[in-house]
């Protein structure tokens, strides 16, 4: 059994999920197709590729990961086909959407998948998920050579977001760890790149004095909002009802949460993309800055 996994920016309203699952089939009835995701914010790339990074290593080994978040469908950005040994495949545009697959993986492979043997017929301008990247997962499913999809492309030649991971900084008297929502889940936690690696060496004290907060934009009143705590907690438990509360959650990565409630807060509208400016580039780094996550002591 094979498995294609889906992440993509189509939503829930079109068919365009629908069809890409029919074409899979039409050329493996046999793959098993999962959905990681469809409501990535439209054109968000860095967070459709934060819930690759988060998703892909509970699959098993040889797992064909299909990701579409495509702003620049039809550009001179290229499609992309990385191999990973002992984890799988990923495939989707060349836009920076496999960054923390390849800060993961530097013994990736990758290739760009230009045989037309392994696309459909005719290739739309606008559906490169449907006549590319479907057609390519679904062969490489029915164990087609990875080296008939095209020829390789050197690793630094891949599209990638720059300082995924946030430094330390001294700013006078207080030390601050500036990171970005990278997702906000379906129950309104305010989910960060911040790891635990980055604050292991702090002290019980200083753990415990922690700020975190996060600065936004609110749409209805045209003014800062500030969501902020003081320390972390070891699990929503330990909160009490509707107390904001800091924590490492399920994808092991800083988050801010309201117990039994909605961090982000609904109503105000917040966005993982608030106070954003992403930038695309073919054969270059991609420079994201997104909403600020501090960590201060």
């Amino acid at each position: 059994m094979t498995i294609i996994t889906l992440t993509t920016d189509f939503g829930e309203q079109d068919g365009y999920v629908g069809i890409i699952k029919g074409v899979i089939h039409s050329i493996n009835p046999s793959a098993t197709v999962i959905d990681i995701s469809h409501l990535v914010e439209p054109q968000n790339v860095l967070q459709g590729a934060f819930l690759l990074h988060i998703s892909h290593n509970h699959f098993p080994s040889g797992t064909i990961h299909l990701a579409v978040v495509d702003p620049g469908v039809k550009t001179e950005r290229r499609t992309i086909c990385l191999e990973v040994p002992n984890v799988g495949f990923f495939i989707g545009p060349d836009n920076g959407l496999f960054s923390y697959i390849l800060n993961g993986y530097p013994n990736a492979v990758a290739r760009e998948p230009v045989n037309p043997a392994y696309h459909r017929h005719l290739v739309s301008s606008t559906f490169y998920g449907r006549d590319v990247y479907a057609p390519v997962a679904a062969h490489l499913s029915k164990g087609e050579p990875f080296e008939q999809v095209g020829p390789l492309v050197d690793l630094t030649e891949v599209a990638c977001f720059e300082d995924l991971w946030p430094q330390w900084e001294q700013q006078g008297k207080r030390r601050v760890l500036q990171g970005y929502v990278r997702h906000i889940d379906h129950f309104g936690n305010i989910i960060s790149n911040i790891h635990p690696s980055q604050l292991e060496n702090l002290s019980a004290e200083e753990l415990k004095g922690l700020k975190v907060y996060v600065d936004y934009n609110s749409p209805n009143s045209n003014r800062k909002v500030r969501l902020e705590t003081t320390g972390l907690k070891a699990n929503y438990g330990e909160g009490t009802i509707n107390e904001l509360i800091a924590l490492y959650g399920s994808s092991d990565f800083l988050e801010l949460a309201r117990v039994s409630g909605y961090a982000a807060f609904e109503k105000l509208g917040m966005k993982v993309q608030d106070s954003s400016a992403v930038r695309f580039s073919f054969k270059q780094p991609v420079v994201d800055i997104g909403l600020p996550f501090i960590v201060e002591i």
